[in-house]
């Protein structure tokens, strides 16, 4: 069902100095950081304004070819680990005609202006830099696969940010046959990454190199992985009978020793107190009852009036491992007013709706730990 192919890697000589997280997680604070040294930061987001953006990705990437290594066609093995999670797949090329057919399904629409970045970004390097983050249905020959490449000498093998980064090449030509044949029978899921491939296949579209036909992705058994908490921090709640209106859709109780919620649990934190929120009624529909569009249709937006959570300056996100006591601190002494803490949404979830071709809200999942950025880059000429 997916055509994929071995790539031509280029790899940096120092991967734990120059990989940095995604693009899209980096916060203001930690670009300026990143910004000090010399790693993958400079071609994924260069300083500058508008054009001057792009050229200085374009000289960045070009800069730092000169010391990276060209491999011969491969499929990689990248794995993360620590001591309690541990993630893996296979870094390969896709085709893109295989996306536009369905076969690499969606769960979320594309916006114009962070995809017109993404495409500008791939006509200054001519490269996949981001890995497009899919997985497919647990496999026990692609596991063993893994298994197997996971024998060999890694070539690359670090630690950064609290996992321990481990990535094996695998070039022999049987073997890249076998894990062909096995990608060719199941649909692939999108879990991260809509605006680069979607911009990848844009630039596909007016471009004729063969590798221009084929993007890069990370592909990992969906048993495999892991979705957190993706929760709602509200700055400001303006309304002296918050609690109160709140019941119109949810039985509400106070939390002495809150734990994680269950689905269909929604916690809150508001002026010292963790709430209970239980809705008086779930929606029979795919989309509608998930707990993100639960919050959103009968609490965010009658209650708070917060109807697009993209664009509204009331709200912002929290994702990943973090402790209750951060949540707490956001409020108590960040000069926020409310958290809205969720039972992360379900891989089984995601795959549901995008095979019914619809997709999810916004912010709905929280894919952790995050793919390192410059493990391996994919050259479209």
């Amino acid at each position: 069902m997916v055509d994929i192919k071995p790539f031509e890697g280029i790899r940096p000589a120092d991967p734990a100095m120059f990989c940095i997280p995604p693009y899209d997680v980096i916060g203001d604070k930690e670009l300026r950081e990143l910004r000090q040294g010399d790693s993958a930061i400079h071609i994924i987001l260069p300083e500058g304004k508008g054009d001057e953006v792009y050229e200085n990705a374009r000289r960045a990437f070009q800069q730092a070819l000169q010391d990276m290594t060209r491999d011969e066609p491969s499929i990689y093995l990248y794995r993360e680990s620590s001591e309690t999670f541990t993630q893996r797949g296979f870094i390969l090329t896709a085709s893109l005609e295989d996306y536009a057919a369905g076969a690499i399904k969606k769960h979320e629409e594309t916006r114009e202006k962070p995809l017109e970045d993404r495409v500008r970004h791939i006509e200054a390097t001519a490269a996949n830099t981001g890995l497009v983050w899919t997985v497919f249905r647990s496999s026990d020959t692609l596991k063993k696969l893994m298994d197997q490449a996971a024998g060999d000498e890694p070539v690359a093998d670090f630690d950064k940010y609290g996992y321990r980064h481990t990535l094996w090449r695998l070039s022999d030509s049987s073997l890249i046959d076998i894990i062909r044949d096995a990608f060719r029978d199941m649909p692939l899921y999108i879990a991260d990454g809509h605006h680069r491939i979607r911009a990848a296949y844009e630039y596909s579209r007016s471009h004729d190199e063969t590798e221009a036909e084929y993007v890069m992705l990370f592909v990992a058994s969906d048993d495999e992985m892991r979705i957190l908490p993706y929760n709602r921090v509200i700055r400001d709640v303006d309304s002296d009978t918050f609690i109160e209106d709140i019941e119109h859709h949810f039985q509400i109780s106070r939390l002495d020793s809150p734990g994680e919620p269950d689905e269909h649990e929604i916690q809150l934190y508001y002026q010292g107190d963790w709430w209970q929120l239980l809705p008086r009624e779930i929606p029979d529909d795919l989309v509608a009852s998930l707990d993100v569009s639960i919050l959103q249709h009968q609490l965010l937006e009658p209650v708070l009036d917060i109807t697009d959570v993209r664009s509204d300056p009331n709200i912002f996100f929290e994702g990943g491992d973090l402790p209750r006591s951060h949540y707490e601190r956001l409020v108590d002494n960040e000069g926020n007013d409310a958290v809205f803490y969720l039972h992360p949404t379900s891989i089984s979830d995601l795959e549901a709706v995008a095979d019914a071709g619809r997709n999810m809200p916004p912010k709905s999942t929280w894919f952790d730990p995050k793919l390192l950025t410059g493990l391996v880059f994919h050259s479209l000429r």
